[in-house]
């Protein structure tokens, strides 16, 4: 799947073919299908606060969809989301949850994002916030958040967090503490 930056980051997430996977703001990129292609027993759901974003992934990724691997949601990151997964896909709790350069978690303090995310994953479940543009060779160049600005966010809400660079990649794993 062309960007070699999503391959590393379903590599920082240690997958296993029946993982119930949940990515944050995926916009119309190749990332779902990826992580589909490595969950071949689970199931992705993609969750965009773009409609456009949504129609576009939709149009990209619509064999999967059709095949049930892959599942697409128009809706805000809030604790009304819990609800909206149950209603339209039946799945309480993820096993990974995946955001890739998502700024709500730099920008501001995330209070209700992540128990939102908490409230999704299961007792093992593992959140991945990832940002980069380039590849896990390059220098790293591309606007990135303080890795001690997001695992303090993250400890704040009860998570250990662990921090993950290579080039221009950086990924903070975090479990529920």
């Amino acid at each position: 799947m062309g960007d070699a930056r999503f391959g590393w980051f379903a590599d920082t997430m240690d997958l296993r073919p029946s993982d119930q996977v949940l990515e944050i703001g995926p916009g119309s990129s190749p990332s779902p299908g990826l992580l589909a292609e490595r969950v071949p027993e689970g199931k992705v759901i993609g969750v965009d606060r773009s409609a456009t974003a949504v129609t576009r992934a939709a149009a990209r990724l619509a064999p999967q969809l059709e095949a049930g691997r892959i599942g697409l949601l128009h809706a805000d990151l809030d604790s009304s989301l819990p609800a909206r997964l149950r209603a339209e896909f039946g799945i309480d709790r993820f096993d990974k949850i995946l955001a890739v350069n998502v700024n709500v978690f730099w920008t501001k303090r995330p209070v209700t994002e992540l128990a939102t995310l908490a409230a999704l994953l299961t007792p093992a479940g593992t959140l991945h916030l990832c940002y980069g543009y380039g590849d896990p060779t390059d220098p790293a160049t591309s606007p990135k958040p303080p890795p001690g600005k997001l695992e303090a966010h993250l400890t704040t809400a009860g998570f250990l967090p662990r921090l993950r660079q290579s080039g221009d990649l950086l990924c903070v794993s975090a479990t529920r503490a």
